[in-house]
C-alpha cells in the first residue's frame, strides 16, 4: 500500500523573520532526520523550484541557508502560514497563504524581465552533511495557465495580454483564530484539499454552526464565483451521495435550509474541517471533503 504523504503547518512569526530560519517540526523531524540531506529541495505551485539549507543544532533542524531570498520574493509577512507536503529525499511541495488565509497570487509575482529573458537559475546537484554547503535556489517558470479537471463557467480576470487567469481559492476563515495550538497542528491536512484545481473554500465547524442551524460562506467566494439569483446548492460527499441546501443573500450568502440534515448525515462534529470544491457551476455543486477531528 503506498504511503501516505506527509505534511506539516507553519506559521511565519517575527522570530522567523529575524532569524531567517524556519524551524521544521520536531515529530517530522524524529521520523524523517535520516532522509534530510544538507539542503531541502522546496516547490511552490507555480512551478518554482528552491534550495534551501538546512542548519542542525542537536534535534532541531530549520530551513535555512537561501530561506531569505524565498521569503523576499513572496513578500512572506508576519502572519503567513505555509503548508508542506514532504516528497521524501528531502523534496517538499509548499502552498503559501496571506494574512486573509487565501493562497497568494503566484501571478503577480513573474517578474518581466524574467520572462523576456527566460532565466533559469540551476544550483549544483550533490549531497552533504547537514553543517555544510549552502546552495542558491533553483528557479523555474511557471505555466501560465492551469487546466481545471472539469471546466466551471465562472467569471475569470483578464491579464494584460488578453489571457485569462483563473483565480483558485482557498479560504480556511476570514480573520481566523486558532482555538488552541492543536487546531492549528490539524490544519496540516488541509494540504490534501490544495490539489484540489477549481475553485474551493475552507470551513472549520464551530459551535454555532450547529446551533444556528446556518453558515456563512466565504465572501470571496461567493461574489467572484456565484451569482444572487442562485437559490440553492447541492453538497455531494465522495461516496456519490447530495444534499439540496437552500441558501439566503440577506446580509451575505447564508447556507439555511438543509444545512443540518447534511452536518446530521455527514456526522459532522465541532472541530471537523469540510473543503468545498465547486464542480460545476451550472446547479453550483460542491464536492467536500470532511476531515475529521482526532
Amino acid at each position: 500500500m503506498e504511503e501516505t504523504p506527509q505534511h506539516f503547518f507553519k506559521v511565519i512569526n517575527a522570530s522567523t523573520l529575524q532569524d531567517k530560519k524556519l524551524r521544521i517540526p520536531k515529530k517530522f523531524v524524529r521520523k524523517f532526520e535520516d532522509e534530510l540531506s544538507a539542503f531541502a529541495t522546496i516547490t511552490t505551485s507555480d512551478s518554482r523550484v528552491w534550495q534551501v539549507g538546512l542548519s542542525k543544532d542537536g534535534a532541531k533542524i530549520w530551513f535555512h541557508h537561501g530561506l531569505q531570498d524565498f521569503i523576499e520574493y513572496y513578500s512572506i509577512c508576519v502572519g503567513y502560514f505555509l503548508v508542506f507536503k514532504y516528497e521524501k529525499r528531502s523534496k517538499f511541495h509548499v502552498i503559501i497563504f496571506d494574512t486573509s488565509t487565501f493562497e497568494i497570487s503566484y501571478e503577480n509575482l513573474i517578474h518581466h524581465d524574467e520572462i523576456e529573458k527566460d532565466e533559469v537559475y540551476r544550483n549544483q546537484k550533490g549531497s552533504a552533511n547537514l553543517d555544510s554547503s549552502r546552495p542558491r535556489h533553483e528557479r523555474e517558470m511557471p505555466s501560465r495557465n492551469r487546466k481545471m479537471k472539469e471546466p466551471v463557467q465562472v467569471q475569470t480576470d483578464t491579464a494584460d495580454n488578453g489571457e485569462d487567469e483563473i483565480l483558485f481559492v482557498c479560504n480556511l476563515y476570514r480573520k481566523y483564530k486558532f482555538s488552541s495550538a492543536k487546531e492549528r497542528d490539524r490544519l496540516f491536512t488541509l494540504a490534501r484539499s490544495l490539489k484540489f484545481i477549481n475553485p474551493s473554500f475552507v470551513i472549520v465547524l464551530r459551535q454555532s454552526h450547529l446551533h444556528s442551524h446556518t453558515v456563512c460562506l466565504p465572501a470571496k467566494f461567493t461574489n467572484r464565483y456565484m451569482t444572487q439569483d442562485a437559490e440553492s446548492i447541492k453538497i455531494r460527499a465522495f461516496n456519490g451521495r447530495e444534499w439540496l441546501v437552500r441558501i439566503s443573500w440577506k446580509d451575505g450568502c447564508h447556507v439555511l435550509q438543509g444545512w443540518s440534515k447534511f452536518l446530521n448525515d455527514m456526522k459532522i462534529k465541532v472541530g471537523d474541517i469540510c473543503v468545498f470544491e465547486l464542480i460545476r457551476s451550472q446547479d453550483w455543486l460542491l464536492e467536500v471533503s470532511v476531515f475529521k477531528e482526532t
